[in-house]
C-alpha cells in the first residue's frame, strides 16, 4: 500500500515539475517579446468592412491575431464591440488559409466585417515564433507582447483598458 502511495506521489511531483517548466518557458516567450508585422501581404476586405489602414502597423497599441486556417473560432467571436470601443487599438488579423476564395467565402458566411491579412505561407507565424497553435491573439504595446486576449475572455475590455492606460 505504501509503495502505491510513493508511486502516485512521485508521478504527481513529476507532472507538476513538467507543468511548471512548461508554463515558465511559455511565459518568457510571450510577455515582452517583440513582434514582427509583415506589411507586404495581401489584405482582404470582406464586403461591408472598414478599409484597411496601413497606419495600423504603426499603432502604439495592437491586438495581433493569428489563425492557421479560417474557421469558426476567429469569425464567431464578437470582435466588433472591442474594435468599435477602442479606436486607439489596431486589430490585425493574420490568417494563413491557403485558399483565398475559401477565406473570403467563410468571412462572408460568418459576417466577419474586419479586414484580414492573407498569409498563405505562414510568414507571420514563422517571423514571430508562434508555437503549434491554430489560433492565438496577443495584446501589444509598442509591438511587445503584454498578454493574450480575445473576446472569449470575460474581462477582455478590462484588459484593453489596462493596455491603453499603462
Amino acid at each position: 500500500m505504501k509503495t502505491n502511495y510513493l508511486i502516485v506521489n512521485r508521478a504527481c511531483f513529476c507532472f507538476l515539475l513538467i507543468l511548471t517548466m512548461s508554463c515558465n518557458s511559455n511565459k518568457s516567450s510571450k510577455d515582452g517579446q517583440q513582434m514582427v508585422f509583415l506589411t507586404d501581404l495581401t489584405v482582404i476586405e470582406p464586403s461591408d468592412s472598414i478599409k484597411f489602414d496601413t497606419s495600423w502597423f504603426d499603432s502604439k497599441y495592437k491586438v495581433a491575431v493569428y489563425m492557421n486556417k479560417v474557421g469558426r473560432s476567429i469569425t464567431t467571436l464578437d470582435w466588433q464591440p472591442a474594435i468599435s470601443n477602442n479606436k486607439e487599438v489596431a486589430f490585425l488579423f493574420y490568417i494563413s488559409e491557403k485558399d483565398s476564395s475559401k477565406l473570403i467565402r467563410q468571412l462572408r458566411e460568418n459576417n466577419f466585417s474586419h479586414p484580414v491579412i492573407h498569409d498563405p505561407n505562414k510568414e507571420f507565424y514563422k517571423a514571430n515564433g508562434i508555437g503549434e497553435v491554430s489560433f492565438i491573439s496577443f495584446l501589444l504595446k509598442d509591438d511587445r507582447k503584454v498578454e493574450m486576449g480575445n473576446p472569449s475572455f470575460p474581462n477582455f475590455q478590462e484588459r484593453l483598458d489596462a493596455l491603453t492606460n499603462e
